[in-house]
């Protein structure tokens, strides 16, 4: 089965929505767990512990190792 280019543009930008509303679906749920709503609330150690955090424990379906 041939797919036209529009149409494969058209799975691409669907494929990068789902992917970037997982995000952040999950980075929403990593600053709950760290008691702010917002990045810009975490100062010092925090700060550098929620990106250790989140980037540990955030995976892509495209994602290696």
């Amino acid at each position: 089965m041939k797919i036209s280019k529009s149409r494969l543009k058209e799975i691409i930008k669907t494929i990068i929505r789902e992917e970037k509303t997982a995000y952040q679906e999950f980075f929403t749920k990593a600053l709950s767990k760290f008691g702010v709503s917002s990045p810009k609330e975490l100062k010092g150690d925090k700060e550098k512990e929620f990106y250790d955090y989140v980037d540990k424990n955030w995976k892509a379906e495209n994602e290696t190792d």
